[in-house]
């Protein structure tokens, strides 16, 4: 009886488990697809900006591509969020025939309930059942006997409409999955179908640009010998500013404390995954080595990432710190922040409202965005530094 106990609750906690998972699953593809669904409008809205100019542009190139596999991962999340559905629809299927059959035997053993008080309905409503008992204990034995079997009657009806009630129940679940389930199929086909117009769009966009390659590889050039001058500015001050967060902290341990630096530095990094976004806009430069959008044989090496928002848009400060400099590039200002041991970078700002050595918060204020006036874009580059070190920042970001 204990081993049969022990598999009945075994299985009763390996389906509210299997329950638990996928609920917890759809809500996490449901929360993705909402989020996805946001970054595409924010993408068609800033490609409408952006196809004001009536030449291709690389920024064009590059909003679509982020476009195209936006729509391609919502594609693979609307099928996996289908494959869910199936799998419920099958479950609840199962349990219906099971309850049904379940049904079935409740209403066969109160038909026998029945039939058997009907054979003995002179005993059972004849009181003279009871008193014609050969003693007291016959009498109460008879008396619990009849008690008994009434409530065994209407424990049976109470396990019928139980049962009709689970059964109503997984119906309706079930009809309600299926309605989902149609909804998402004909979501995924409309992605599908604007799926095949964005890579139409992209290619025609690419054979335009192809015919400016020359103009294209000279932007290239000029960009990399500005993004290798501000690199070399950034290490210079780091180098600066990390010689004298140790010296600080030289000083604090010969007094058996932790300086500031280390202390920021602590509360920085307990925060990686979490931190606000410098600017609301979709990110349309990954960090790191990726092929440039129309030329095959040419590498971009990002040490940040490049987000690009509506014009007129504010950078935000992403955690509490320092400005450590603010300087120009000739063509649009860069900001610093130092925390602690970490530094966070804002570049391509038109206005800027902090100057080095002030105080800032999570939050605040740092500067306009960089309008182009040729492509009519807006491209905030955020860079994220620990030590003399670049990292991902959008690790660090909130998803």
């Amino acid at each position: 009886m204990k081993k049969f106990t022990s598999a009945v609750l075994f299985c009763l906690m390996l389906v509210v488990t299997t329950m638990q998972c996928f609920a917890q699953s759809k809500d996490d593809l449901q929360s993705k697809v909402k989020q996805l669904e946001k970054d595409i409008m924010k993408a068609e809205k800033l490609l409408k900006e952006t196809s004001k100019n009536k030449a291709a542009t690389v920024s064009e190139v590059n909003l679509l591509q982020t476009q195209i596999s936006q729509r391609e991962t919502l594609i693979k999340t609307y099928k996996q969020q289908v494959s869910n559905l199936d799998k419920s629809i099958k479950r609840y299927r199962n349990d219906i025939d099971n309850l049904q059959d379940e049904l079935e035997n409740h209403r066969q053993e109160y038909a026998d309930m029945l039939n058997l008080a009907y054979k003995n309905r002179s005993n059972i409503d004849n009181l003279l059942f009871i008193f014609s008992s050969d003693d007291f204990s016959q009498a109460v034995r008879r008396m619990r006997y009849i008690r008994e079997f009434n409530e065994s009657l209407k424990g049976k009806m109470t396990e019928i409409d139980s049962t009709k009630s689970k059964i109503k129940n997984r119906l309706t679940k079930n009809e309600a999955d299926k309605e989902e389930k149609q909804q998402l199929l004909a979501a995924q086909e409309k992605e599908k179908d604007l799926l095949v117009k964005d890579k139409k769009k992209l290619d025609e966009k690419v054979a335009k640009l192809k015919k400016q390659e020359g103009s294209i590889k000279k932007d290239i050039q000029a960009k990399n010998k500005e993004s290798e001058a501000l690199q070399k500015k950034i290490r210079q001050i780091i180098e600066s500013e990390a010689k004298k967060a140790r010296e600080r902290e030289a000083a604090a341990k010969s007094k058996n404390k932790t300086s500031v630096d280390y202390q920021l530095s602590t509360k920085f990094e307990n925060n990686k995954g979490k931190l606000p976004w410098p600017c609301d806009g979709i990110v349309t430069g990954k960090y790191g080595n990726s092929q440039h959008p129309t030329q095959s044989k040419v590498t971009i090496n990002n040490h940040g990432i490049d987000i690009t928002t509506t014009a007129g848009s504010m950078a935000y400060c992403v955690f509490d710190g320092e400005v450590s400099t603010v300087f120009n590039t000739g063509k649009s200002n860069v900001v610093m922040v130092r925390h602690g041991l970490y530094f966070t970078l804002y570049a391509n700002l038109d206005k800027v409202f902090v100057k080095s050595g002030d105080k800032v918060k999570t939050g605040d204020k740092i500067g306009v965005v960089h309008t182009s006036a040729t492509e009519n874009t807006t491209v905030l580059h955020f860079e994220l530094w620990n030590d003399k070190n670049h990292t991902n920042p959008k690790n660090w970001l909130k998803p």
